[in-house]
C-alpha cells in the first residue's frame, strides 16, 4: 500500500509539472519573438530622392529624367518629419522668376510632419502607411524694395507673407523590410496666399527614401 500511495503521487507531481510548463510555453507564444516584425520597425532616419512629378512632363522625349532632389526625414510613431522641406519648385511656381532666389532665401527652412497610421501586409513583409496631411503653411516677409526718387514714402516697406499649402496622399506609402525602403507620395492640391486662391497644377512630390543603418 505504501508503494502505491508513493506512486500516486509521483504520478500527480509529474501531471502538475506538465501543466504548469504547458501554461507557460502558452505565454511566451503570446510574447513577440525578438526577430518577429512589429510596427515600430518603420521607426527611423531617412535619407534619399525627391521627385517632382508635373501633370504634363517638361522633359521632351529622349531626355534624362532628373535626378531629384536630396531629402532627409524621420519617422515616429506617428509622424514623417521634414526638417528642410523642400518647397523651392513650388515658391518658383508661386513667384515671378526673377523674385524666386530672394523669397527662398527669405523663406528659409521649412519643416513640415504628416501623420500616418500604420498597418501590416498579410504576410508581414511590408508596412502600409495611411496618410493624414494637415495644410502646409509658409510665413516670411518679402525682401524689401528701396522706393526710387519721386515715389511716396512706404512704398519700401516689406509686407507679410503667408502662404496655404493644401497636401493630399493619393494612396497609402510603404516600408519595404528587404533594403528598409520607404516610399511614398504627397500632392499639392490647393494654394493660398494670403487668403486668397491662386490657380496651380496639382504637383505630386515623390519619396523614394532608405533607412539610415
Amino acid at each position: 500500500m505504501k508503494k502505491v500511495h508513493c506512486l500516486k503521487r509521483f504520478v500527480f507531481l509529474v501531471m502538475t509539472l506538465g501543466l504548469i510548463t504547458t501554461f507557460t510555453s502558452c505565454d511566451d507564444d503570446n510574447e513577440p519573438k525578438p526577430n518577429d516584425p512589429v510596427l515600430t520597425d518603420v521607426v527611423g532616419d531617412y535619407t534619399g530622392k525627391l521627385q517632382v512629378v508635373a501633370p504634363v512632363p517638361t522633359a521632351e522625349e529622349g531626355e534624362e529624367a532628373p535626378e531629384g532632389t536630396d531629402v532627409t526625414a524621420e519617422v515616429t510613431n506617428e509622424n514623417v518629419s521634414f526638417e528642410k522641406f523642400p518647397v523651392e519648385d513650388l515658391i518658383k511656381d508661386i513667384v515671378p522668376e526673377e523674385a524666386a532666389p530672394g523669397i527662398i532665401e527669405a523663406v528659409g527652412d521649412v519643416n513640415y510632419k504628416v501623420k500616418y497610421t500604420p498597418a501590416f501586409n498579410d504576410d508581414k513583409t511590408a508596412i502600409s502607411m495611411t496618410f493624414a496631411p494637415e495644410p502646409l503653411i509658409i510665413e516670411f516677409d518679402l525682401p524689401t524694395v528701396e522706393p526710387t526718387e519721386g515715389e511716396g514714402e512706404g512704398e519700401g516697406e516689406t509686407p507679410d507673407m503667408k502662404v496655404e499649402v493644401t497636401i493630399a496622399a493619393p494612396e497609402a506609402g510603404s516600408f519595404i523590410y528587404a533594403g528598409s525602403k520607404l516610399a511614398f507620395k504627397l500632392q499639392v492640391t490647393g494654394v493660398k496666399v494670403n487668403g486668397e486662391p491662386i490657380e496651380l497644377p496639382t504637383a505630386t512630390f515623390s519619396f523614394d527614401l532608405a533607412k539610415a543603418k
